[in-house]
Protein backbone atom coordinates (compact mmCIF):
# COMPACT_ATOMS: atom_id res chain seq x y z
CA UNK A 1 0.00 0.00 0.00
CA UNK A 2 2.81 2.40 0.94
CA UNK A 3 4.72 1.46 -2.24
CA UNK A 4 1.65 2.23 -4.38
CA UNK A 5 1.18 5.58 -2.67
CA UNK A 6 4.87 6.41 -3.19
CA UNK A 7 4.64 5.59 -6.89
CA UNK A 8 1.58 7.83 -7.17
CA UNK A 9 3.37 10.71 -5.49
CA UNK A 10 6.43 10.23 -7.71
CA UNK A 11 4.31 10.26 -10.87
CA UNK A 12 2.46 13.37 -9.70
CA UNK A 13 5.74 15.20 -9.02
CA UNK A 14 7.13 14.13 -12.40
CA UNK A 15 3.98 15.27 -14.21
CA UNK A 16 4.01 18.61 -12.39
CA UNK A 17 7.65 19.12 -13.36
CA UNK A 18 6.90 18.23 -16.97
CA UNK A 19 3.95 20.59 -17.28
CA UNK A 20 5.81 23.47 -15.63
CA UNK A 21 9.00 23.21 -17.65
CA UNK A 22 8.37 21.46 -20.97
CA UNK A 23 4.73 21.85 -21.94
CA UNK A 24 3.98 22.69 -25.56
CA UNK A 25 3.02 26.36 -25.89
CA UNK A 26 2.87 29.31 -28.28
CA UNK A 27 5.19 32.29 -27.99
CA UNK A 28 5.91 35.32 -30.18
CA UNK A 29 8.71 34.58 -32.64
CA UNK A 30 11.69 36.94 -32.69
CA UNK A 31 11.42 39.50 -35.47
CA UNK A 32 14.39 40.86 -37.39
CA UNK A 33 13.99 44.60 -37.95
CA UNK A 34 15.12 45.80 -41.33
CA UNK A 35 15.57 49.37 -40.17
CA UNK A 36 13.19 50.62 -42.83
CA UNK A 37 10.70 53.45 -42.60
CA UNK A 38 7.14 53.30 -41.28
CA UNK A 39 5.48 52.26 -38.09
CA UNK A 40 3.67 49.12 -37.14
CA UNK A 41 1.72 47.57 -40.02
CA UNK A 42 -1.60 46.24 -38.73
CA UNK A 43 -1.92 44.07 -41.86
CA UNK A 44 1.51 42.47 -41.58
CA UNK A 45 1.84 38.76 -40.82
CA UNK A 46 2.25 37.98 -37.10
CA UNK A 47 5.03 35.46 -36.35
CA UNK A 48 4.74 32.85 -33.61
CA UNK A 49 6.74 29.81 -32.62
CA UNK A 50 5.54 26.58 -31.07
CA UNK A 51 7.82 25.60 -28.20
CA UNK A 52 8.20 21.85 -27.49
CA UNK A 53 5.78 21.13 -30.32
CA UNK A 54 7.57 18.86 -32.81
CA UNK A 55 5.05 16.89 -34.85
CA UNK A 56 1.99 18.82 -33.67
CA UNK A 57 -1.01 19.55 -35.88
CA UNK A 58 -1.60 23.28 -36.29
CA UNK A 59 -4.66 25.30 -37.22
CA UNK A 60 -6.07 28.82 -37.12
CA UNK A 61 -9.74 29.15 -36.21
CA UNK A 62 -11.44 32.36 -37.32
CA UNK A 63 -14.27 34.20 -35.48
CA UNK A 64 -16.94 32.21 -37.36
CA UNK A 65 -15.27 28.93 -36.26
CA UNK A 66 -13.83 27.99 -39.66
CA UNK A 67 -10.46 26.25 -39.19
CA UNK A 68 -7.53 26.53 -41.58
CA UNK A 69 -4.60 24.09 -41.32
CA UNK A 70 -1.19 25.68 -40.83
CA UNK A 71 2.27 24.51 -41.83
CA UNK A 72 5.24 25.41 -39.66
CA UNK A 73 8.83 25.88 -40.69
CA UNK A 74 11.17 25.02 -37.83
CA UNK A 75 8.15 25.34 -35.50
CA UNK A 76 7.46 28.90 -36.71
CA UNK A 77 4.30 30.17 -38.36
CA UNK A 78 3.42 33.58 -39.78
CA UNK A 79 -0.27 34.36 -39.32
CA UNK A 80 -1.43 36.40 -42.28
CA UNK A 81 -4.62 38.50 -42.29
CA UNK A 82 -7.68 36.42 -43.11
CA UNK A 83 -9.76 39.39 -44.24
CA UNK A 84 -11.84 38.98 -41.10
CA UNK A 85 -11.36 41.20 -38.07
CA UNK A 86 -11.47 40.18 -34.40
CA UNK A 87 -9.79 37.40 -32.43
CA UNK A 88 -8.61 34.14 -33.99
CA UNK A 89 -7.49 30.99 -32.13
CA UNK A 90 -4.05 29.59 -32.83
CA UNK A 91 -4.28 25.91 -31.91
CA UNK A 92 -1.71 23.11 -31.72
CA UNK A 93 -2.55 19.50 -30.79
CA UNK A 94 -0.31 16.47 -30.42
CA UNK A 95 -1.00 12.92 -29.27
CA UNK A 96 1.54 10.19 -28.55
CA UNK A 97 0.26 6.99 -26.98
CA UNK A 98 -1.46 7.96 -23.73
CA UNK A 99 -0.34 11.61 -23.79
CA UNK A 100 -2.50 14.30 -25.44
CA UNK A 101 -1.19 17.86 -25.59
CA UNK A 102 -2.69 21.11 -26.77
CA UNK A 103 -1.61 24.74 -26.90
CA UNK A 104 -3.97 27.65 -27.51
CA UNK A 105 -3.35 31.35 -28.06
CA UNK A 106 -5.73 34.10 -29.16
CA UNK A 107 -4.50 36.47 -31.86
CA UNK A 108 -6.20 39.72 -32.85
CA UNK A 109 -6.37 40.27 -36.61
CA UNK A 110 -7.47 43.39 -38.45
CA UNK A 111 -10.09 43.19 -41.17
CA UNK A 112 -13.76 43.42 -41.92
CA UNK A 113 -15.99 42.77 -38.92
CA UNK A 114 -17.19 39.19 -38.66
CA UNK A 115 -20.30 40.21 -36.77
CA UNK A 116 -19.48 37.62 -34.10
CA UNK A 117 -18.54 38.15 -30.48
CA UNK A 118 -15.18 36.68 -29.31
CA UNK A 119 -17.22 34.63 -26.82
CA UNK A 120 -18.30 32.34 -29.69
CA UNK A 121 -14.68 31.43 -30.43
CA UNK A 122 -13.68 31.16 -26.78
CA UNK A 123 -16.54 28.81 -25.87
CA UNK A 124 -15.90 26.63 -28.94
CA UNK A 125 -14.23 23.36 -27.86
CA UNK A 126 -10.75 23.37 -29.38
CA UNK A 127 -9.20 20.54 -27.36
CA UNK A 128 -10.29 17.93 -24.82
CA UNK A 129 -8.68 19.91 -21.97
CA UNK A 130 -8.77 23.67 -22.31
CA UNK A 131 -7.99 26.79 -20.27
CA UNK A 132 -10.77 29.17 -21.29
CA UNK A 133 -10.31 32.89 -20.55
CA UNK A 134 -13.31 34.33 -18.70
CA UNK A 135 -13.19 36.87 -20.15
CA UNK A 136 -10.40 37.28 -22.67
CA UNK A 137 -8.35 40.44 -22.17
CA UNK A 138 -9.35 42.50 -25.19
CA UNK A 139 -7.38 44.81 -27.43
CA UNK A 140 -7.99 47.91 -25.32
CA UNK A 141 -7.40 46.68 -21.76
CA UNK A 142 -4.99 43.76 -22.00
CA UNK A 143 -3.57 41.61 -19.25
CA UNK A 144 -1.73 43.75 -16.70
CA UNK A 145 0.63 43.02 -13.82
CA UNK A 146 -0.90 43.25 -10.34
CA UNK A 147 -4.34 42.26 -11.64
CA UNK A 148 -6.27 38.98 -11.62
CA UNK A 149 -6.63 36.91 -14.79
CA UNK A 150 -9.71 34.69 -14.63
CA UNK A 151 -10.19 31.38 -16.46
CA UNK A 152 -12.48 28.35 -16.61
CA UNK A 153 -10.76 24.97 -16.92
CA UNK A 154 -12.85 22.60 -19.03
CA UNK A 155 -12.52 18.92 -19.85
CA UNK A 156 -14.62 17.79 -22.81
CA UNK A 157 -16.63 21.00 -22.51
CA UNK A 158 -17.46 20.66 -18.81
CA UNK A 159 -15.87 22.65 -15.94
CA UNK A 160 -13.12 20.71 -14.16
CA UNK A 161 -13.17 21.24 -10.40
CA UNK A 162 -10.32 21.01 -7.88
CA UNK A 163 -7.60 20.84 -10.56
CA UNK A 164 -4.07 22.12 -10.04
CA UNK A 165 -2.93 24.72 -12.58
CA UNK A 166 0.52 26.30 -12.84
CA UNK A 167 1.63 29.78 -13.87
CA UNK A 168 5.00 30.68 -15.36
CA UNK A 169 6.13 34.07 -16.66
CA UNK A 170 9.08 35.00 -18.82
CA UNK A 171 10.14 37.31 -15.98
CA UNK A 172 10.79 34.27 -13.77
CA UNK A 173 7.66 34.03 -11.62
CA UNK A 174 6.03 30.64 -11.03
CA UNK A 175 2.95 29.71 -9.05
CA UNK A 176 0.43 26.96 -8.43
CA UNK A 177 -3.32 27.44 -8.15
CA UNK A 178 -6.44 25.28 -7.91
CA UNK A 179 -9.81 25.57 -9.63
CA UNK A 180 -12.98 25.92 -7.55
CA UNK A 181 -16.08 23.70 -7.74
CA UNK A 182 -17.15 25.44 -10.96
CA UNK A 183 -13.77 25.03 -12.65
CA UNK A 184 -13.05 28.73 -12.13
CA UNK A 185 -9.46 29.78 -11.73
CA UNK A 186 -8.14 33.14 -10.51
CA UNK A 187 -4.51 33.80 -11.39
CA UNK A 188 -2.92 36.96 -9.92
CA UNK A 189 -0.52 38.23 -12.55
CA UNK A 190 2.68 39.21 -10.75
CA UNK A 191 4.35 42.59 -10.46
CA UNK A 192 7.63 41.15 -11.74
CA UNK A 193 8.93 43.69 -14.26
CA UNK A 194 12.45 44.61 -13.12
CA UNK A 195 12.57 48.05 -14.73
CA UNK A 196 9.56 50.32 -15.23
CA UNK A 197 9.65 53.52 -17.27
CA UNK A 198 7.00 56.26 -17.42
CA UNK A 199 4.38 55.66 -20.12
CA UNK A 200 3.18 52.50 -21.85
CA UNK A 201 5.47 52.87 -24.87
CA UNK A 202 8.59 52.61 -22.72
CA UNK A 203 7.69 49.20 -21.27
CA UNK A 204 7.79 46.09 -23.40
CA UNK A 205 5.22 43.41 -22.50
CA UNK A 206 6.27 40.03 -21.19
CA UNK A 207 4.70 36.58 -21.55
CA UNK A 208 2.80 34.33 -19.17
CA UNK A 209 1.67 30.75 -19.56
CA UNK A 210 -1.03 28.84 -17.69
CA UNK A 211 -0.64 25.05 -17.77
CA UNK A 212 -3.18 22.42 -16.72
CA UNK A 213 -3.07 18.63 -16.70
CA UNK A 214 -5.70 15.95 -16.15
CA UNK A 215 -5.79 12.15 -16.22
CA UNK A 216 -8.84 10.21 -17.36
CA UNK A 217 -9.21 6.53 -18.27
CA UNK A 218 -5.48 5.94 -18.41
CA UNK A 219 -4.97 8.96 -20.68
CA UNK A 220 -3.10 12.12 -19.71
CA UNK A 221 -4.11 15.52 -21.07
CA UNK A 222 -1.95 18.64 -20.89
CA UNK A 223 -2.94 22.05 -22.19
CA UNK A 224 -1.49 25.56 -22.15
CA UNK A 225 -2.85 29.06 -22.58
CA UNK A 226 -0.27 31.75 -23.31
CA UNK A 227 -0.54 35.49 -23.71
CA UNK A 228 1.30 38.77 -23.31
CA UNK A 229 0.90 40.89 -20.19
CA UNK A 230 1.98 44.48 -19.66
CA UNK A 231 3.16 46.77 -16.89
CA UNK A 232 0.21 48.04 -14.89
CA UNK A 233 -0.62 51.64 -16.00
CA UNK A 234 -0.99 52.66 -12.34
CA UNK A 235 2.80 53.17 -12.26
CA UNK A 236 2.55 56.30 -14.36
CA UNK A 237 -1.15 57.16 -14.38
CA UNK A 238 -1.16 58.07 -10.68
CA UNK A 239 1.67 60.56 -11.22
CA UNK A 240 0.08 62.02 -14.33
CA UNK A 241 -3.32 62.23 -12.66
CA UNK A 242 -1.84 63.98 -9.63
CA UNK A 243 0.01 66.48 -11.80
CA UNK A 244 -3.10 67.14 -13.88
CA UNK A 245 -5.14 67.68 -10.73
CA UNK A 246 -2.60 70.19 -9.36
CA UNK A 247 -2.40 72.09 -12.66
CA UNK A 248 -6.18 72.06 -12.98
CA UNK A 249 -6.55 73.44 -9.48
CA UNK A 250 -4.04 76.19 -10.23
CA UNK A 251 -5.85 77.18 -13.43
CA UNK A 252 -9.26 77.23 -11.74
CA UNK A 253 -7.86 79.21 -8.78
CA UNK A 254 -6.24 81.71 -11.11
CA UNK A 255 -9.45 82.17 -13.10
CA UNK A 256 -11.49 82.78 -9.93
CA UNK A 257 -8.93 85.34 -8.67
CA UNK A 258 -8.98 87.11 -12.03
CA UNK A 259 -12.78 87.31 -12.06
CA UNK A 260 -12.77 88.61 -8.48
CA UNK A 261 -10.33 91.39 -9.37
CA UNK A 262 -12.46 92.33 -12.37
CA UNK A 263 -15.58 92.70 -10.21
CA UNK A 264 -13.73 94.86 -7.64
CA UNK A 265 -12.44 97.12 -10.38
CA UNK A 266 -15.95 97.94 -11.63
Amino acid sequence: MKATALIGVTLAVALCSFTAEAAMHWAPAPVKHSGGHGGHDRNAAKPFMLVEGDGASLSLINPTLNATPLTAEQNRVAIKPTGMGNYHALVATHSTGELHESAIRYVYMSGKSSGESPSLLISHEKSALEVEPAPLAREHWRYYSATDAIFILRFRGKPLADAVVTLATDNGTTGEFRTDTGGRLIVPLPEDFSMIKPGRAGNKPSEFMVTASHSDGGQTYITTFSSAYSVNPKHWQSTELGLATVLGGMLIGGFIAFRTRQRKGK
